[in-house]
């Protein structure tokens, strides 16, 4: 017989099962626990908030988790990312090969206090959906995304009519309607079988700014170059060939929703980007005409007369051109920022204009300032700035970290800055001891004048670091 009140209890959280239709995570519903866990992980911070309830000596009281039995099972519809970080803190095993070496110990008094832990037991999913809604829109830590909000919208609607799923979120059903659409889109893009794993893990993140590519779809000539429809589940549906469409899908896809390294870090597209001009290469295809692969707008570092660059000087005109071989950095001329940090990007744009062998003290001075500013920035993404500053006070209160206190703590593998051994071993390196006495003494002329040859030593030893920050890894 079908429960209809709600009731409290107690779990051992190793007995929980997470939700494959958490709508933070993009997860099949076949997944296993392992993934689901492995997702939480790498995209909702778990974490820090492992570590969080480890400092706390367990959960905060005031706020259940919120449960569902299905198959004689108890599973988890509120409360899976503090769910799967105790299951992992009262079992070491569970924990991803990746994780393991940064994943905190629990001590007995936490483990004790998380061994069991209060639940709201729904009657079912449909009653707990408003409960849900009104946590995760208007209050709560962790506000769900516009992405998680369509996911869910649109797996509520695989069991739920489009008037039930607007009444349980409080809204109309033309706004679930508009929540639809853009979600077939970005699942399209998910289900291509192309992506790296790194590829994937930035379309799968709650947190991206899909608004642009979306909006591309809505635009006529767009409709008109893929000739697309939509269908009554707003499943997008092509006049085009399959694999020629799925390619053009793809290509859209990069560059309305990855980073582009060329543009700072950006998608090299945005709601600017005129449709003609991007599908001019595919429309003149279709009319029978060849042409080169037209970009929607150059890469922000290529300079405008870029076309012309490899053409032989006083090569007649149409003669083949050869592209030039990209040569390799002897200081930092060919570095770019691909994260979104002023000051790195500032610093960058400088390091490759400066001339190491006419200015060398100019470049030795950018080259320390970029290296410490890039692990400030590196320390400060993987949120251990509040531990390097305790590690910090506890030897001289008052004072900002110097650059032999950032490489100290972010070349400790355990400190979390790094997830690679190796990026703190070349850190910990004799050869980056070596690069920053120079800096240092360069810093202050003492003892020392500057010397383009060993300037390049210098910048071979710590280029590799720079650069792996800076690609935002």
């Amino acid at each position: 017989m079908a429960k209809t009140d709600w009731s409290t209890d107690d779990f051992d959280p190793k007995k929980l099962l997470l939700d494959t239709q958490n709508p933070r995570i993009e997860v099949d519903s076949g997944s296993s626990q392992d993934e689901i866990r492995l997702k939480l992980l790498e995209l909702e911070d778990v974490l820090d908030l492992a570590r969080g309830i480890e400092r706390n000596g367990g959960l905060f009281y005031g706020e259940r988790i919120i449960c569902v039995e299905e198959g004689n099972k108890y599973v988890v519809l509120e409360g899976n990312r503090r769910v799967a970080a105790c299951q992992m803190l009262l079992n070491p095993a569970l924990v991803p090969a990746n994780y393991k070496n940064r994943f905190p110990a629990v001590s007995a008094e936490t483990k004790d206090r998380i061994r069991s832990i209060p639940a709201d037991v729904s009657p079912s999913r449909a009653a707990a959906e408003p409960i849900l809604t009104k946590r995760h829109t208007e209050q709560g830590p962790k506000p769900w995304s516009p992405v998680a909000k369509m996911r869910r919208a649109v797996r509520l609607l695989g069991t739920h009519s489009v008037d039930e799923v607007a009444r349980v979120q409080g809204t109309s059903a033309a706004q679930v309607r508009k929540l639809v659409r853009p979600y077939r889109l970005l699942k399209f893009a998910l289900d291509l079988n192309c992506w790296t794993p790194g590829e994937r893990r930035v379309l799968e993140d709650e947190k991206l700014k899909t608004n642009p590519y979306t909006r591309f779809f809505t635009l006529a000539d767009t409709k008109a170059a893929l000739q697309i429809r939509f269908d009554d589940e707003q499943n997008i549906i092509s006049a085009r060939p399959s694999a020629k469409f799925k390619k053009e899908m793809e290509r859209v896809a990069r560059d309305f929703l990855l980073p582009d390294p060329a543009n700072g870090g950006k998608p090299r597209c945005d709601t600017r980007t005129d449709p003609k001009q991007y599908f001019a290469a595919l429309l003149q295809a279709d009319n029978g005409k060849t042409s080169t692969r037209t970009s929607a707008k150059a890469p922000a570092h290529v300079p405008a007369s870029a076309s012309s660059a490899g053409k032989p000087t006083g090569a007649p005109p149409g003669a083949a051109t050869q592209p030039q071989a990209p040569k390799a950095s002897v200081f930092f001329e060919n570095m770019r920022c691909h994260v979104q940090d002023d000051v790195l990007l500032k610093l960058t744009n400088e390091i490759t204009a400066v001339s190491h062998t006419k200015m060398p003290v100019a470049a030795s001075l950018l080259l320390r300032a970029l290296f410490e500013c890039a692990l400030v920035y590196r320390i400060r993404k993987a949120k251990k700035w509040g531990e390097l500053m305790k590690v910090k006070n506890a030897k001289t209160p008052g004072r900002d970290p110097t650059l032999s206190d950032l490489i100290s703590f972010a070349s400790v593998f355990a400190n979390g800055v790094f997830a690679e051994q190796n990026m703190c071993k070349a850190l910990a390196s004799g050869t980056t001891k070596t690069a920053k006495n120079y800096l240092d003494s360069m810093t202050h002329l003492k003892f020392q004048e500057a010397d383009p040859p060993t300037l390049v030593s210098v910048a071979n030893n710590i280029r590799a670091i720079i650069k792996y920050i800076l690609d935002g890894n």
